[in-house]
């Protein structure tokens, strides 16, 4: 494996574990709920690293399949021209493109709310004060208006899984394909 690819996965690997150090700072913050500075700081830089993750996998995308794009040039788009003008079908980029743009998935809402927060305002909440769920806070996807089912806190968990999961996954198939590619 060349450097450059070890150097890709690393980066991609690092933005997980950047989302995950917010998060843990999050799961210390007292009292939480509170809407100050660090609470809102530290969820839109999960955001920030957790998307980044997705972001940084797209470069192992275009070295696995030898599409030669700059590093800041790399994205879906370009990545997609590259595979039309080569021939490929990459099922991975399909498979991420299509869980990102689902209605409701854990990407298709992680990618709103990173949007959001980038560029327009801070990820609306919902606070629980009392009954079951007091002392919870829930995320709003910006557009809809829909409160995500847990605590901010247990989602951010469950994406984090979810996508080292994926990518994981993702990242073996390129590679499966990437060397059935050049034995042919």
């Amino acid at each position: 494996m060349t450097n450059e690819l070890n150097n890709a996965q690393d980066r991609t690997r690092a933005k997980l574990r950047f989302a995950r150090l917010h998060l843990d700072e999050l799961r210390l913050h007292h009292p939480k709920g509170s809407g100050d500075d660090f609470e809102r700081s530290h969820i839109e830089s999960f955001l920030f690293h957790f998307f980044g993750a997705r972001d940084a996998f797209l470069q192992e995308l275009n070295l696995y399949y030898d599409c030669g794009q700059e590093l800041h040039k790399v994205s879906v788009h370009r990545l997609n021209d590259c595979f039309k003008k080569k021939g490929v079908n990459c099922t991975e980029l399909e498979e991420l493109s299509a869980l990102e743009a689902e209605q409701g998935s854990w990407l298709h809402n992680a990618k709103e709310m990173r949007d959001h927060s980038t560029h327009r305002h801070s990820v609306p909440r919902v606070f629980h004060v009392g009954g079951p769920e007091g002392g919870e806070v829930h995320l709003k996807h910006p557009k809809t208006g829909e409160s995500l089912k847990e605590d901010f806190v247990i989602t951010f968990e469950e994406w984090c899984e979810k996508m080292e999961k994926l990518l994981d996954k993702l990242r073996n198939s390129s590679l499966k394909n990437n060397q059935s590619n050049k034995a042919i």
